[in-house]
C-alpha cells in the first residue's frame, strides 16, 4: 500500500514538471521546473522496487543511497528559494541565492566524504543500518539538520506571507505548504533524537506513539508539500481552460451575426471571415471574441436595426464574458470610494453610445 501511494505521488510530480517543461524552455518558471523535476527524482528512488533496480544499475553498492540523500537536499533547497521568491518583496536578493548554494555544496561535500570514504556503504542493505558507527550517524545528521534549516526557513516564509493573501485558494496552498515544513520538521527532530539515542544504546527503539508520528510525518511531507505547491497552479488552469472554452463558444455563437453585420459595413473590421474550424481550435480566443462584439456594435451604430431577444441575450453573455476578462487583465481600477461613489465611464465594459439599439424587452 505505501509503495503504490509513493508511485501515485511520483506519477504526479513527474506529470506537473512535464507540464511546465513547455513554460522553462521559453525561460518563464524554471525555478519551479527544476524543483519538480528533483523532488520527483528524490521520490522517485524513496520505493524499495525502484530503489533496488537503480543500485542494481549503479554496481550494488549503495550508490542510489547517497544518490537519494543528495536529491532531498537540492529538493528542499529549491523549495525554499520557490517559496522565498514568492513571498518575498523584490524576489531572492543575490546573498540569499549564493548562501543557499554554498549551504548545499557544503552538506553534500560532506556527506561524499564520509560516504565515499567509508566501508559502511558496502552493507547489503545501508537503510537499515543501525547508528553504532559515528560516521555512518553523522552522515545521516547532516540531511536532517539541512531538512530541519529549510523547513523553519519555508514555514516562516509561509506564515508571513499568509496574512497578505485574499485568494482563499492560495491561502489553502500556504496552509498545506505549512503543514508539510512541520512534517518535515518533526521528522527531522525525532530521526535526529532516534539516532543520538540509538548511538548511544543500541538496543534503543521506537516508541510505539513515536513510530507512528515518525512514519505519518514521513508521508504527511511530501504530499502536502506537493498538494500546497500544486494547487493554485492547477485551479488557475482549470479556471483558465474553462474561460477560454467559454469564450470559443460564443465566438463560434456571435460569429454569424458578425458575418452578416460586416457585410454592410466591412470597413469596421480588423480581420477576414475565417473557417469556422478555426473559431474551435484557433489561438486567442477570448481577443477575437472582444473584436468582433466591439465590430458588431460598431455596426449597428451606423447601421440601427431592431434586435431579436436571442440576439440581445447572446451580447449581454458576450459583455459579461469580455468585462470579465478584462478586470482580471487590469485589476488596478478606480473604486467608487476614490470618485466620490460614482463609477467613473472608464470602468464601465460597453460605453453607452454603443450599446445594441432596438426594443428593449
Amino acid at each position: 500500500m505505501i509503495v503504490l501511494l509513493q508511485l501515485a505521488v511520483c506519477s504526479i510530480l513527474w506529470l506537473a514538471a512535464l507540464f511546465c517543461l513547455p513554460s522553462a524552455i521559453r525561460g518563464r518558471r524554471r525555478l519551479l521546473f527544476w524543483f519538480l523535476a528533483v523532488f520527483a527524482l528524490t521520490m522517485t528512488l524513496q520505493p524499495q522496487p525502484v530503489y533496488d533496480a537503480v543500485d542494481a544499475v549503479l554496481g550494488s553498492v549503495n550508490t542510489t543511497f547517497f544518490l537519494f540523500h543528495a536529491t532531498v537536499i537540492i529538493a528542499v533547497a529549491l523549495m525554499n528559494s520557490l517559496v522565498q521568491l514568492a513571498t518575498t518583496e523584490g524576489g531572492i536578493s543575490r546573498a540569499g541565492r549564493r548562501s543557499t548554494v554554498i549551504a548545499v555544496i557544503v552538506v553534500i561535500g560532506a556527506q561524499a566524504v564520509l560516504f565515499f570514504g567509508s566501508d559502511w556503504r558496502l552493507t547489503s542493505d545501508v537503510r537499515t543500518m543501525d547508528f553504532d558507527r559515528w560516521d555512518y550517524t553523522l552522515y545521516a545528521i547532516t540531511t536532517w539538520f539541512a531538512l530541519a534549516y529549510f523547513a523553519v526557513s519555508v514555514l516562516v516564509a509561509c506564515l508571513a506571507d499568509y496574512p497578505r493573501q485574499r485568494r482563499i485558494v492560495t491561502r489553502v496552498s500556504l496552509a498545506f505548504v505549512s503543514l508539510g515544513c512541520l512534517a518535515v520538521l518533526t521528522y527531522a527532530v525525532l530521526s535526529v533524537w532516534s539516532a543520538i539515542d540509538s548511538s548511544q544504546d543500541p538496543h534503543s527503539t521506537f516508541t510505539a506513539s513515536s513510530r507512528g508520528v515518525y512514519f505519518t510525518a514521513l508521508l504527511a511531507a511530501p504530499i502536502c508539500v506537493s498538494i500546497g505547491l500544486g494547487l493554485t497552479t492547477v485551479v488557475d488552469a482549470v479556471a483558465g481552460a474553462w474561460r477560454t472554452g467559454r469564450d470559443r463558444v460564443l465566438l463560434w455563437r456571435i460569429t454569424p451575426l458578425w458575418e452578416r453585420l460586416i457585410e454592410d459595413s466591412p470597413e469596421l473590421s480588423l480581420e477576414a471571415a475565417s473557417p469556422r474550424l478555426r473559431l474551435a481550435f484557433g489561438r486567442e480566443p477570448g481577443a477575437r471574441l472582444y473584436r468582433r462584439y466591439v465590430e458588431v456594435r460598431d455596426s449597428l451604430l451606423l447601421h440601427p436595426r431592431e434586435a431579436t431577444a436571442a440576439e440581445r441575450a447572446l451580447l449581454d453573455a458576450v459583455e459579461r464574458q469580455t468585462h470579465a476578462d478584462r478586470t482580471e487583465t487590469h485589476p488596478r481600477r478606480l473604486t467608487a470610494a476614490a470618485t466620490g461613489g460614482a463609477t467613473p465611464a472608464s470602468a464601465s465594459p460597453t460605453p453607452p453610445t454603443t450599446r445594441l439599439r432596438g426594443p428593449q424587452p
